[in-house]
């Protein structure tokens, strides 16, 4: 009797899982997100020859952001996902040597990621709870925030980042054409950022300052956890 068990189990399992894997007989999805992502990195100085300035980040955590990402069943286990997101974050440097003069200064940065991802839904899933988890690779914008008095900054040229990421969630289906989804992703990007102020001469308290009209070098390196939840229309 065991060994019959031992045999038919498989079967049934097989029978059983392409039911399951379906979103209602739905190809096609898309989802709109919300997003926290746990940690984050602003390099200053990336370029400098001096190994401890190099090294000196200011920690950017907590970031929210929105995304969007359409998937598309390619089989009955296998999914592809495009998607794309708005990530913000700065903060305030209450230190910043303004010719000599300790200044106030908002820096931080900004990054549009698009990511193309393969999701495998997972087996055990249920016709309520499809459970997934994936991996695949992104391209990432990203330009330097700063604002200096009545300066602020424009973006001269940053490369292009590129990344890959993992993410495992899960889908709860509300009805046959909406789902509520939680995903947790692992993603650990380095951009670095090409900048210029907008204008050689700062006022500053009252005061004229004269900014340099060079190129300045930064690096963001999202190297955090993010957790989102979100709203999918499956059609």
């Amino acid at each position: 009797m065991k060994n019959r068990l031992f045999y038919i189990l498989p079967f049934i399992f097989l029978i059983m899982r392409p039911v399951y894997s379906q979103y209602n007989g739905k190809n096609f999805s898309i989802s709109a997100n919300y997003n926290y992502t746990t940690t984050s990195k602003l390099f200053l100085q990336p370029n400098t020859p001096d190994q401890l300035l190099k090294n000196i980040h200011e920690d950017l955590d907590g970031i929210n952001s929105f995304s969007g990402e359409f998937r598309f069943k390619i089989s009955e286990s296998l999914i592809v996902g495009a998607g794309t997101e708005y990530i913000q974050k700065n903060y305030i440097n209450n230190n910043y040597n303004l010719a000599g003069v300790r200044a106030k200064v908002k820096d931080g940065y900004r990054i549009i990621p698009v990511e193309i991802s393969l999701y495998y839904l997972l087996p055990f899933s249920t016709e309520l709870f499809k459970f997934f988890m994936g991996g695949g690779g992104g391209i990432y914008f990203a330009e330097h925030i700063r604002e200096l008095g009545d300066v602020t900054v424009s973006d001269d040229g940053s490369e292009i980042g590129y990344g890959i990421h993992v993410a495992v969630g899960m889908d709860y289906i509300i009805n046959d054409y909406i789902s509520v989804r939680g995903q947790m992703r692992f993603r650990d990007p380095e951009i670095d950022m090409k900048s210029k102020y907008s204008n050689n001469f700062v006022n500053y308290e009252g005061r004229t300052f004269l900014l340099s009209s060079q190129t300045f070098y930064s690096k963001v390196n999202v190297d955090g956890i993010t957790f989102t939840i979100g709203v999918v229309f499956n059609f």
